[in-house]
């Protein structure tokens, strides 16, 4: 008998995977629990946190839930990133997976930029989700680590606005229900915008470099159908919405790019 449970602790010991950083992904007690599965899904020198929570979460290893909501914090550290530019392409990410109700409780600027969410939540953000928003803005993960929560560090030095639509020597018709429309601009000196006789348009026109660093803010305080402005040089982003309420201005502009 003691033979048996001498050989049992030995195959234990001889067959046990390990491997920190899925440990950490998954809590230590989870990790142990799920040992052997573990090594039939990974191997030890497995370290792609992309692919490690891709691999986790298809296989039901991702704790997300609590038992009730609660307050979370969550920090994003940004590697060399700019800052204005990662905390909108942050914003947008997170509201585009249904995430309306946050706040940063913490800013901090040093080597890194770092913010800190609060949340009140009954499961926590999913990771696999948030990395894959976050690519199609152009930012890469670094690192993903668990505390009690997902903390994120991430790098958007070739971060993108991709809800913004092409400024175009055509006629372009876009139409945003929330009344806020982002342009990109790539070499035209000026843009004509033209609203529909419905709307009461009070024009407020943002003009940005590719870091969103502002170069010019236009604003006409009457109604106004059809306007055309010069584009400060250096210009990437450019948004127009309404001086008092983006809802006047929601039902469709048309914009055209002029050289």
């Amino acid at each position: 008998m003691k033979k048996i449970l001498i050989l049992l602790f030995l195959s234990t010991i001889l067959f046990s995977f390990e491997n920190k950083k899925i440990e950490n992904l998954m809590g230590t007690d989870k990790f142990q629990s799920y040992n052997q599965l573990l090594s039939k899904i990974f191997n030890e020198n497995d370290h792609n946190v992309t692919d490690i929570l891709a691999k986790l979460k298809n296989n039901g290893l991702l704790d997300l839930f609590f038992n009730k909501a609660k307050i979370i914090h969550t920090n994003f550290i940004f590697d060399n990133s700019n800052n204005i530019l990662s905390a909108k392409l942050l914003n947008d990410s997170l509201r585009s997976l249904g995430y309306y109700y946050f706040y940063p409780s913490d800013v901090q600027k040093d080597n890194n930029f770092k913010i800190t969410l609060e949340f009140k939540s009954e499961h926590l953000i999913d990771p696999v989700a948030l990395i894959d928003e976050m690519n199609s803005r152009g930012c890469k993960i670094i690192d993903v680590f668990k505390t009690d929560v997902y903390n994120y560090k991430f790098s958007c030095d070739n971060g993108i606005i991709k809800e913004a639509k092409p400024l175009s020597e055509d006629n372009m018709n876009y139409i945003n229900s929330k009344g806020v429309y982002w342009l990109s601009n790539d070499d035209f000196n000026k843009i004509k915008i033209r609203t529909k006789k419905i709307d009461s348009w009070h024009p407020s026109v943002w003009f940005y470099d590719a870091d969103l660093n502002l170069l010019n803010n236009v604003k006409i305080n009457q109604k106004t159908r059809l306007v055309t402005l010069k584009i400060p040089a250096g210009c990437k982003y450019i948004k127009i919405t309404d001086i008092y309420i983006a809802e006047n201005f929601k039902r469709g502009i048309i914009v055209k790019g002029l050289k």
